[in-house]
């Protein structure tokens, strides 16, 4: 992950694209999805985590999406791309691991 958060650090100082404005944005990001899912007072959850999962759907469509007029209109390299499928990959799988753990200590109470 380092070898890509780098080589992206770099992609974009050396393509004019802002660093601060996409830390901003990143975070104004975050900051919403807290605001609404992580501070929220609802106690459905059934409704809530419906919401939360079309959300982390539709931005992570987005991304994806975002990514693909980026490699385009950059011409960004095929060895770039394919570190960033395998980030992808690798974090979900990472969340997959996660959530089994949590799920299990739910299970054994």
């Amino acid at each position: 992950m380092s070898y890509l958060c780098g080589y992206m650090s770099k992609f974009t100082m050396s393509n004019g694209l802002d660093q601060n404005e996409i830390d901003r944005r990143t975070r104004n990001l975050l900051d919403l999805f807290k605001r609404n899912f992580i501070e929220s007072k609802s106690d459905d959850f059934v409704s809530d985590a419906l919401a939360n999962m079309i959300v982390c759907n539709s931005v992570y469509a987005k991304i994806f999406e975002g990514y693909l007029v980026l490699a385009e209109k950059r011409k960004i390299p095929q060895e770039m791309t394919d570190g960033f499928v395998k980030w992808v990959s690798d974090q979900l799988d990472e969340l997959k691991i996660k959530l089994s753990e949590k799920y299990q200590k739910i299970d054994m109470r």
